[in-house]
């Protein structure tokens, strides 16, 4: 009984609520009245006739593009600012920038090796001043050159590492060969390839460092890290992006001065590559391999390479050309871009009394080779060292009469931070070394025999080769003085005395190094 009186309570309840919550059914709405209204709509896709409305958006077939343009820089070495035949970071930057966003689904820009290393603001932000330009600048890789393991590798990667703390590039950094030595790991930071969708096509682009590049690095900063043969590298990832990822064309950017350029050329079906990018030896050419286009552009921002593909009505290659495009070529050199400018003015306020005091005005004409001997000199009188030798590679300009020096200048000629360092050798390895290609070296010994011992300096570069004959030497020694350093001390001494800079001028700076510091060997037996 109390079962069927609680069963009766709840039905007179869900009868109430119901009555409750009873609302009237909306009135049908008047579609000759309101025929847009959500409830007037008809849910069928509309009759659609292309012959009678050709320019409705579902009738609009996407067309192929009809052109790509790749624009590329190689060894720019940090050539931040314009001077002589050097475009200037900014007016490079107004090329580009206005290409890009003219049509910015038809261009890539591409970025070879060697573009950090080599002035004094780039130098002094250790590249980052550099990449945050090439930010503004739409750059879509950029491949590792030798000169990017100067400061070491680490330094350079870290724009890559997604740490916004320390600076970050938008565009990868690339280096298929690069590894970790006895291994096959590419280090952290470096991507084998990359990916870019434009004018309608997959391209891949794969960046691959010079075989054998090892040799142009100092060997404190390469050891750990080898460059493998780049070739059948190169011929793996084309596979790849070809058969798996299903790119339409392959680009590869080599740090490398044309060596692998028949191998890569010669590369078919599934493999092929369509165009090649070289760097490093600062040559200046555009030409065909096999049908394809190959282009190096010199370097210090001189020129600006451009390849251009073109496709016909349906999407297939119909032909190319390669330019490298120089300050005459076109209006858009002659004008900086504003952004870029505006970082360049930051960093030029940071560094203006840093790097443009004056030192002393040059004298005459100061060639490579002169300033090569002349820093050899002065590696020898301030060392205490009977010979001192210095690479001419290390010596990276000539001075022109009536320039200015400054410290900015000194960076142009010496980039590199080079540690000085000493040994003793037996005349025996003297003379042969003396002997051999390239040589610069300055000595007041006339003789070295060949069984007694001297003491010899030069920068840690040179001194760390395991084929030359300093690291095997007696009483090696790092004196901890740079180069560069020891150059600008001179300076101030001979600003004192001379009107002018001449690699003639006696050297003032005495010797660093305290006699007491010498060893026992100074007998020479």
């Amino acid at each position: 009984m109390k079962k069927l009186i609680s069963l009766l309570l709840i039905l007179i309840m869900s009868f109430g609520l119901a009555a409750c919550n009873l609302t009237p059914e909306p009135e049908p709405v008047d579609c000759e009245l309101y025929p847009t209204h959500v409830d007037c709509l008809e849910d069928e896709e509309p009759d659609l006739n292309c012959d009678t409305d050709p320019d409705n958006e579902l009738c609009v077939e996407e067309e192929p593009a009809d052109y790509l343009d790749i624009y590329y820089i190689n060894d720019f070495h940090g050539a931040i600012l314009p001077d002589s035949d050097q475009l200037g970071m900014a007016y490079i930057a107004n090329f580009l920038v206005t290409k890009k966003e003219e049509n910015p689904d038809n261009v890539i820009i591409l970025a070879g090796g060697d573009i950090l290393q080599g002035t004094a603001l780039s130098n002094y932000y250790a590249g980052y001043s550099t990449i945050s330009m090439m930010n503004e600048m739409y750059f879509d890789a950029f491949t590792l050159g030798n000169h990017e393991f100067d400061w070491g590798l680490e330094t350079v990667t870290a724009y890559f590492d997604g740490d916004d703390s320390n600076g970050e590039a938008t565009f990868p950094l690339l280096g298929a060969n690069v590894f970790y030595e006895g291994t096959s790991t590419i280090p952290d930071g470096i991507e084998p390839y990359t990916i870019i969708e434009r004018a309608g096509l997959k391209i891949g682009i794969i960046g691959t460092m010079g075989y054998g590049l090892e040799s142009s690095i100092a060997t404190s900063k390469i050891t750990g890290y080898e460059f493998a043969e780049p070739v059948a590298i190169i011929e793996s990832y084309s596979y790849h992006l070809r058969t798996i990822e299903d790119v339409d064309m392959v680009f590869v950017v080599s740090h490398d001065t044309g060596r692998i350029n028949d191998g890569v050329a010669a590369l078919s079906g599934d493999y092929r590559v369509d165009a090649i990018f070289n760097a490093h030896s600062h040559s200046n050419y555009a030409q065909t391999n096999l049908g394809i286009p190959i282009i190096q552009s010199g370097a210090n921002g001189e020129y600006v390479g451009h390849v251009r593909f073109s496709f016909d009505e349906n999407g297939m290659l119909s032909g190319y050309y390669a330019e490298n495009l120089d300050f005459y070529d076109t209006d858009l050199f002659h004008t900086q871009n504003t952004t870029v400018q505006a970082l360049i003015d930051t960093y030029q306020l940071e560094t203006d009394a840093l790097f443009n005091d004056p030192l002393l005005v040059a004298g005459d004409d100061l060639s490579q080779g002169e300033l090569t001997l002349w820093i050899a000199r002065l590696m020898r009188i301030t060392t205490g060292s009977d010979i001192a030798f210095h690479n001419i590679g290390g010596t990276r300009t000539d001075i022109e009469d009536g320039d200015m020096i400054n410290l900015g200048v000194l960076y142009q000629v010496w980039p590199f931070d080079n540690i000085v360092k000493t040994v003793w050798l037996t005349g025996a390895q003297i003379n042969s070394f003396k002997a051999g290609p390239g040589s610069f070296y300055d000595t007041e010994i006339e003789v070295f025999d060949d069984n007694t011992y001297y003491k010899v300096a030069t920068n840690d570069y040179v001194f760390d080769k395991d084929y030359y004959p300093f690291v095997n030497g007696e009483y090696p020694e790092n004196t901890g003085l740079l180069l560069r350093d020891i150059a600008v001390t001179e300076l101030e001494l001979q600003a004192i005395l001379y009107d002018s800079f001449l690699t003639t001028n006696d050297i003032l700076s005495g010797s660093l190094i305290p006699d007491d510091d010498q060893p026992i060997f100074n007998a020479r037996d």
